[in-house]
């Protein structure tokens, strides 16, 4: 009885949580075929800045954090795209600079308690309804932005100079979809919880990569896994009373095992 009672609690979590891993899955292939597998740890890591400073100003966290993660989501595209650097040296020092801004004000601010438990392990009971109908509206917007760019971004993904020369803003579609990963990582803290809402970005798009046989495929199978994931996890937390961000990635990871099983049968099958 406990477990229908505490499964109809967290309604609007579980649904927050569908649309939250439906989009990142899309986003995560895009991301990954770029080999930026590591922008969403970056961008969790700047938003945990984000939330500190909601704290210091008395503001709401999840509205300003959304618009600080948007705003450190562009200057890390525009030093990606501008500045003579690696990938993985940017989002380093944002990963970097995010936590430790966040560990100073917090400790100044006396709110390193339970306050700031929820957005580093996630809280599913603290999703509310406003965050619900944000990440289903996020989930439409991708949608739809994959389903008009689709072309687009195949060949900006596959050939980037032969997308210039036909006319294709690379540019734009870049720093569109970096903006929709921190948005979507900004929504899954609630969810995932900050230490773990990248992999809702990372995980189900290379478990994807591994058996998927086409472009279109890859997408598919990535929502399919997040699905799987976000459904099972939080069933599973809630029969067994355990953090659903754990149960989640769990899940991720042991579809990644398995995927990566069915990989190396394969390959050494020449299949």
């Amino acid at each position: 009885m406990d477990f229908i009672e505490n499964l109809r609690f967290v309604y609007q979590g579980i649904l927050a949580g569908i649309f939250i891993a439906l989009s990142c899955s899309m986003l995560g292939v895009y991301l990954l075929m770029r080999r930026l597998s590591m922008l969403g740890a970056g961008i969790s890591h700047s938003a945990f800045g984000g939330i500190a400073l909601s704290f210091l100003l008395g503001l709401d966290p999840m509205v300003f954090t959304l618009i600080y993660t948007a705003f450190v989501s562009f200057f890390i595209q525009f030093l990606m795209e501008k500045k003579n650097l690696p990938s993985d040296t940017i989002l380093s020092l944002f990963f970097s600079f995010g936590t430790a801004l966040a560990v100073i004000i917090l400790a100044l601010t006396d709110s390193l308690g339970e306050g700031i438990y929820s957005y580093l392990f996630g809280s599913i009971l603290t999703v509310s309804e406003r965050e619900l109908y944000l990440s289903f509206a996020i989930f439409v917007l991708s949608l739809l932005i994959f389903k008009l760019k689709y072309d687009d971004l195949f060949l900006v993904l596959f050939n980037e100079e032969i997308a210039k020369l036909k006319g294709i803003n690379s540019s734009f579609l870049n720093y569109l979809f970096v903006l929709l990963a921190g948005i979507n990582i900004v929504l899954s803290i609630k969810v995932a919880g900050l230490l773990l809402s990248a992999s809702f970005v990372a995980l189900p798009s290379m478990t994807a990569l591994l058996i998927a046989n086409s472009f279109f495929q890859t997408f598919l199978l990535s929502a399919l896994f997040s699905l799987l994931s976000v459904t099972l996890g939080i069933f599973l937390s809630l029969f067994y009373n355990i953090p659903p961000s754990g149960s989640i990635v769990m899940l991720m990871v042991v579809l990644f095992l398995i995927s990566s099983a069915i990989y190396t049968i394969k390959t050494r099958k020449g299949l």
